[in-house]
């Protein structure tokens, strides 16, 4: 079965990252994750990504280039998820399709309940965007 190919948003703020969370109804409920979601027929993950964040958050974002490629495998279905790295440029956060957001520390995401795919983005985070005083593992 070939993967279903989602769009992950790494929004980061003052130092913080926005981690959402998943509605109640939603597989995987309440769940964290990384903004984003599903490419729609020919769309281009650069406009998914801005699409999604503006869906769920009302959020307006500039996509500064890809970040990661995460493969997962889930029991329902193999994943693809593409992360970017984005910069908020307007909109005021509002939680429209989510059931929660956040902005957290890169070192406290890890700590999180976070949908299976994420967690290797978490930790990739959480190690490189830590203060430069600070030693990673």
């Amino acid at each position: 079965m070939l993967p279903l190919i989602v769009t992950a948003a790494i929004i980061s703020h003052g130092g913080r990252i926005l981690l959402t969370r998943r509605k109640p109804d939603a597989p995987y409920p309440l769940l964290w994750e990384f903004p984003g979601g599903k490419l729609e027929p020919e769309e281009h993950p650069e406009a998914c990504i801005v699409r999604e964040v503006r869906e769920e958050l009302a959020m307006e974002v500039a996509v500064e280039g890809i970040y990661e490629v995460v493969y997962h495998r889930y029991p329902e279905r193999p994943v693809m998820v593409l992360a970017y790295r984005c910069s908020w440029t307007g909109g005021e956060l509002r939680e429209l399709d989510v059931a929660g957001h956040c902005w957290v520390l890169p070192s406290e995401i890890p700590q999180f309940d976070l949908l299976p795919a994420d967690i290797p983005l978490a930790e990739r985070i959480a190690r490189e965007f830590a203060p430069a005083d600070t030693p990673s593992l």
